[in-house]
C-alpha cells in the first residue's frame, strides 16, 4: 500500500495527473471555442441570409412599385391622347363617325344593285333560295347595324362621365 501511496505522491504521477488534466481542459475549452466559433458562423449566414432575402423583396417591390408607375403613365397618357384638345378636332371627330356610317350604308346598298343587275334579281333563285338568302341578309345587316351604331355611341362618352373618371384618376 505503501507503494500506491509513493505513486501517488510523486512528483513524476502528479506531473503525469496535472497532464492530463490540463490536456482535457484544453479539448474542453477548444470544443466550447468551436461551438461558439460555429454559433457566430451560424449567426452571420443567418443575417447574410436575412438580408439578402431582404434585399431581394426589397428589390422585387422596387421592380413592382416601377411597373404601376409606368402603366400609371402609360395610363394616363392614353386618357391625354383620347381628349380633345381643340373645338375643331373635337367638330372633326363628331362628323367622322357618321360619314363611315353613311359610306357604309351608301356601299352596301351599291353592292346590292350591282349585284341584282348582274344576276337577273331574285325571280331567278328557286324560293327555297331567296328565302334563305333573305334570311341570312337580315340577319347579317341586323348584326352588323347594331354592332355599328352601338360601337358609335358607346365610344362616345358623356362629358358628366368624363368628369367623374376625371375624380378617379388622380
Amino acid at each position: 500500500m505503501d507503494i500506491i501511496l509513493d505513486i501517488l505522491g510523486s512528483a513524476g504521477f502528479g506531473s503525469l495527473l496535472g497532464g492530463v488534466f490540463g490536456y482535457l481542459t484544453k479539448r474542453e475549452e477548444r470544443a466550447n471555442m468551436q461551438m461558439k466559433f460555429n454559433h457566430k458562423v451560424d449567426m452571420l449566414e443567418a443575417t447574410t441570409d436575412s438580408q439578402i432575402r431582404l434585399s431581394e423583396a426589397k428589390i422585387e417591390e422596387t421592380r413592382v412599385a416601377g411597373e404601376l408607375d409606368i402603366e400609371k403613365e402609360e395610363t394616363k397618357a392614353f386618357t391625354e391622347s383620347q381628349k380633345s384638345k381643340t373645338d375643331f378636332s373635337e367638330y372633326v371627330k363628331s362628323c367622322v363617325r357618321p360619314l363611315v356610317l353613311i359610306i357604309l350604308f351608301y356601299q352596301t346598298y351599291r353592292i346590292l344593285s350591282s349585284l341584282e343587275e348582274i344576276t337577273g334579281g331574285l325571280e331567278v333563285l328557286p324560293p327555297s333560295e331567296v328565302l334563305d338568302l333573305y334570311r341570312v341578309v337580315v340577319l347579317s345587316v341586323t348584326g352588323l347595324t347594331a354592332t355599328a351604331v352601338g360601337w358609335y355611341f358607346a365610344a362616345r362618352t358623356s362629358k358628366q362621365f368624363d368628369k367623374i373618371i376625371g375624380r378617379w384618376d388622380k
